[in-house]
Protein backbone atom coordinates (compact mmCIF):
# COMPACT_ATOMS: atom_id res chain seq x y z
CA UNK A 1 0.00 0.00 0.00
CA UNK A 2 1.12 3.61 -1.21
CA UNK A 3 0.61 6.29 1.64
CA UNK A 4 0.48 10.05 0.93
CA UNK A 5 2.57 11.69 4.06
CA UNK A 6 1.48 15.32 4.97
CA UNK A 7 2.59 17.08 7.83
CA UNK A 8 1.48 19.63 10.44
CA UNK A 9 2.20 20.84 13.72
CA UNK A 10 -0.19 20.60 17.02
CA UNK A 11 -1.15 23.70 17.67
CA UNK A 12 -1.85 25.10 20.99
CA UNK A 13 -5.82 25.48 20.58
CA UNK A 14 -5.43 21.45 20.00
CA UNK A 15 -4.80 20.55 23.22
CA UNK A 16 -6.97 19.84 26.02
CA UNK A 17 -6.50 20.23 29.81
CA UNK A 18 -4.02 17.72 29.97
CA UNK A 19 -1.79 18.63 27.83
CA UNK A 20 -2.69 15.83 25.09
CA UNK A 21 -4.04 16.83 22.00
CA UNK A 22 -8.16 16.77 22.15
CA UNK A 23 -9.33 13.45 20.38
CA UNK A 24 -11.41 15.18 17.82
CA UNK A 25 -9.17 17.02 16.16
CA UNK A 26 -7.72 13.30 15.22
CA UNK A 27 -10.05 13.14 12.71
CA UNK A 28 -9.53 16.55 11.50
CA UNK A 29 -6.04 15.47 10.66
CA UNK A 30 -7.16 12.83 8.83
CA UNK A 31 -9.63 15.10 6.76
CA UNK A 32 -6.29 17.35 5.82
CA UNK A 33 -4.58 14.27 4.41
CA UNK A 34 -7.51 12.90 2.81
CA UNK A 35 -7.54 16.43 0.91
CA UNK A 36 -3.84 16.19 0.36
CA UNK A 37 -4.34 12.71 -1.62
CA UNK A 38 -7.78 13.76 -3.17
CA UNK A 39 -6.10 16.84 -4.28
CA UNK A 40 -3.72 14.90 -6.36
CA UNK A 41 -6.24 12.92 -8.25
CA UNK A 42 -9.16 16.08 -8.72
CA UNK A 43 -11.40 14.34 -6.56
CA UNK A 44 -12.07 17.72 -4.07
CA UNK A 45 -15.27 18.16 -2.72
CA UNK A 46 -16.03 20.69 -5.51
CA UNK A 47 -14.39 18.25 -8.37
CA UNK A 48 -16.83 15.55 -7.39
CA UNK A 49 -19.50 18.04 -7.97
CA UNK A 50 -18.68 19.71 -11.19
CA UNK A 51 -18.83 15.23 -11.83
CA UNK A 52 -22.44 15.09 -10.55
CA UNK A 53 -21.32 13.42 -7.20
CA UNK A 54 -21.39 13.88 -3.96
CA UNK A 55 -19.32 11.89 -1.47
CA UNK A 56 -20.59 11.79 2.30
CA UNK A 57 -18.33 9.82 5.28
CA UNK A 58 -20.82 7.37 6.40
CA UNK A 59 -18.25 5.52 8.86
CA UNK A 60 -15.28 6.45 10.89
CA UNK A 61 -13.19 4.75 12.83
CA UNK A 62 -10.03 5.78 15.09
CA UNK A 63 -7.91 4.05 17.35
CA UNK A 64 -6.22 5.90 20.12
CA UNK A 65 -2.26 4.37 20.65
CA UNK A 66 -0.12 8.08 21.95
CA UNK A 67 -0.95 11.18 22.94
CA UNK A 68 0.56 13.94 20.56
CA UNK A 69 1.39 17.16 22.66
CA UNK A 70 1.13 21.26 21.83
CA UNK A 71 4.23 21.59 19.55
CA UNK A 72 4.38 18.18 17.93
CA UNK A 73 5.41 17.76 14.52
CA UNK A 74 3.00 14.73 12.98
CA UNK A 75 3.03 13.18 10.14
CA UNK A 76 -0.49 12.07 8.36
CA UNK A 77 -0.28 9.10 6.38
CA UNK A 78 -3.21 8.88 4.03
CA UNK A 79 -3.85 6.12 1.26
CA UNK A 80 -7.23 4.40 -0.13
CA UNK A 81 -8.16 0.64 -0.77
CA UNK A 82 -9.99 -0.71 -3.43
CA UNK A 83 -13.79 -0.37 -3.09
CA UNK A 84 -16.55 -3.53 -3.56
CA UNK A 85 -19.34 -1.18 -4.16
CA UNK A 86 -19.32 3.16 -5.60
CA UNK A 87 -17.40 3.88 -2.13
CA UNK A 88 -14.38 4.91 -1.11
CA UNK A 89 -12.41 3.77 2.16
CA UNK A 90 -9.62 5.55 3.58
CA UNK A 91 -7.09 4.53 6.09
CA UNK A 92 -4.91 6.54 7.95
CA UNK A 93 -2.21 6.46 10.18
CA UNK A 94 -1.02 9.74 12.18
CA UNK A 95 2.73 9.52 13.55
CA UNK A 96 5.03 11.16 14.97
CA UNK A 97 7.65 12.93 13.02
CA UNK A 98 10.35 12.89 14.56
CA UNK A 99 10.39 9.13 16.18
CA UNK A 100 7.47 7.70 13.87
CA UNK A 101 5.36 6.96 16.87
CA UNK A 102 2.02 5.77 15.76
CA UNK A 103 -0.15 8.13 17.38
CA UNK A 104 -3.56 6.96 16.30
CA UNK A 105 -4.48 4.98 12.86
CA UNK A 106 -8.22 5.03 11.42
CA UNK A 107 -10.33 4.80 8.50
CA UNK A 108 -13.57 6.72 6.82
CA UNK A 109 -15.81 5.44 4.64
CA UNK A 110 -17.79 7.33 2.05
CA UNK A 111 -20.65 6.31 -0.46
CA UNK A 112 -20.97 7.56 -3.78
CA UNK A 113 -24.35 9.80 -4.21
CA UNK A 114 -25.26 11.61 -7.24
CA UNK A 115 -26.44 15.67 -6.62
CA UNK A 116 -30.08 14.55 -6.35
CA UNK A 117 -28.66 12.21 -3.22
CA UNK A 118 -29.65 9.01 -4.79
CA UNK A 119 -26.83 6.21 -3.81
CA UNK A 120 -24.67 5.56 -6.77
CA UNK A 121 -24.00 1.53 -7.28
CA UNK A 122 -21.80 1.58 -10.22
CA UNK A 123 -19.08 3.93 -11.35
CA UNK A 124 -18.79 5.40 -14.93
CA UNK A 125 -17.61 7.84 -16.92
CA UNK A 126 -14.98 10.37 -15.64
CA UNK A 127 -15.77 9.60 -11.72
CA UNK A 128 -14.69 5.97 -12.35
CA UNK A 129 -11.74 6.66 -14.56
CA UNK A 130 -10.19 9.38 -11.61
CA UNK A 131 -11.26 6.96 -8.82
CA UNK A 132 -9.41 4.17 -10.64
CA UNK A 133 -5.78 6.07 -11.00
CA UNK A 134 -6.38 6.99 -7.20
CA UNK A 135 -7.48 3.15 -5.96
CA UNK A 136 -4.15 2.49 -8.67
CA UNK A 137 -1.96 4.73 -7.38
CA UNK A 138 -2.12 3.81 -3.51
CA UNK A 139 -1.98 0.02 -4.42
CA UNK A 140 1.37 0.57 -5.94
CA UNK A 141 4.02 0.09 -3.34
Amino acid sequence: MRWVETEETVRFNEVDQWGMAWYGHYLAWFEVGRMALLRRFRLLPEDMVALGFIAPVIRVKCDYKHPASSGDRIVIRTSVVKPEIAALIFKFEILLKETRTLLAKGETTQVLLNTERKMIYRLRGEVEKRIHELVSYCREA
